[in-house]
């Protein structure tokens, strides 16, 4: 069900209406938009008639530049600063080709909007479609130019380039290259690599790096030491999640640190917070950055840091243990299943289990033919066990009788 109705019709309805048509008697080119089981009414969402696509998207739009366009070029459907820029309010938008923010010509409402200020409405008008000088033609002429110029950037850098790391400028209207290295590693790129000029290093590494952590005990509060500040480093930790070429690695190690603080800044977002707002200390620092092929350790330096009070963590145990761990969950968890299958197999049979069920499949996988024969005998031998025992007889049974 439509949830609103606009409060008049449109440009397009109002016309239609005055030429004497109905929601029942309409031109072919237009149409009632409401659903089948629904009677047809002016009164929808739309306000009124609306064109149909096959139609609007083959007539002939103008800019108030004087610009040609087809209706498939054009935006409908927009509403902003209480107007329906519309094919049926004949207020369609389209993307200004010249790209000027600032155009007297177009209606004031786009003239002074960030989102829209390339924008610009047009209108049907009857004269003929003419490529030459429509916007189809400028757009033409305009990526001509961008393709001229990305060839005249390329030439000016000596060939030193990167598509992946260039844009243009629409606000200058000029190539720009932003180089960032930790876009080739997350990319995994390989290969030559035009801006370094030389092909990658096929020895592949990550940047790791360590994190040393100061944070306040808050489980000690209330205690004789209340007010204690822990250190702990994490090292090894690494900037990409797979390995990378040593090339784009040692790169990253020079230039890529901002990022690795932006990173562990939203990792302890929360902690920082609390630090700032609520006076619960926490601080982190960002140490020995490094490009390497696996993460080497220093066994001396671990043992002096240890004997400052330094509690030392390696981010490679951790996600060793955490593997385990959640290796172990899994098998915890499988065991389970197994045991609920097998005592449901016990009690009912593996005949009792709909053929495509998730517990027949599972049996099937799990258990195997030769256990499920098994569980199979012992339920029989169970039953047999229950059936041959002797029933008991109460004494209130006899007094009955």
């Amino acid at each position: 069900m439509r949830e609103k109705e606009h409060e008049e019709y449109n440009a397009l309805t109002k016309r239609l209406l005055e030429e004497g048509y109905n929601a029942e008697h309409h031109p072919d080119y237009v149409r009632v938009d409401v659903p089948m089981w629904q009677e047809k009414t002016l009164d929808n969402y739309d306000g009124g008639f609306i064109y149909e696509r096959w139609w609007i998207f083959e007539q002939t739009f103008k800019t108030p530049c004087g610009l040609q366009c087809k209706g498939l070029q054009c935006h409908s459907n927009m509403s902003y600063m209480g107007i329906e820029w519309t094919f049926e309010n004949d207020m369609a938008t389209i993307r200004c080709p010249y790209e000027k923010k600032e155009c007297k010509l177009k209606h004031e409402y786009l003239q002074e909007h960030g989102v829209l200020r390339y924008d610009c409405e047009v209108h049907m008008t009857e004269e003929e479609y003419c490529y030459e000088g429509s916007v189809e033609h400028i757009l033409k002429l305009h990526d001509d130019e961008i393709r001229r110029q990305e060839i005249s950037f390329g030439l000016q850098k000596k060939g030193r380039v990167c598509r992946e790391h260039m844009r243009f400028n629409r606000d200058t209207l000029e190539w720009e290259m932003n180089y960032d290295p930790y876009d080739c590693g997350r990319n995994r790129c390989a290969g030559m690599c035009p801006v370094l000029g030389h092909e990658l290093d096929k020895k592949r590494g990550n940047v790791f790096y360590d994190i040393k952590i100061s944070y306040l005990r808050n489980d000690l509060s209330g205690t004789l030491f209340e007010g204690q500040v822990d250190t702990r480093i994490i090292k090894g930790k690494k900037l990409f999640e797979h390995p990378v070429s040593m090339d784009i690695c040692k790169i990253c190690a020079r230039l890529c640190q901002d990022r690795i603080k932006e990173k562990l800044r939203n990792h302890y977002f929360t902690e920082l917070f609390f630090s700032e707002y609520h006076g619960r200390y926490f601080s982190f620092e960002i140490r020995n950055v490094r490009a390497e092929r696996r993460e080497s350790r220093d066994l001396m330096q671990d043992l002096e840091d240890i004997r400052n009070g330094i509690q030392i963590v390696h981010a490679s145990d951790m996600e060793k243990r955490d593997s385990e761990d959640k290796r172990e969950r899994r098998r915890q968890s499988r065991e389970c299943a197994v045991r609920r299958l097998e005592k449901k197999l016990l009690e009912n049979g593996y005949e009792s289990l709909e053929e495509y069920s998730t517990d027949r499949r599972h049996a099937d996988k799990w258990l195997g033919p030769e256990r499920i024969a098994e569980l199979e005998k012992l339920r029989q031998l169970k039953e047999k066990e229950k059936k041959e025992q002797p029933v008991q007889l109460s004494l209130f049974d006899l007094e009955v009788s």
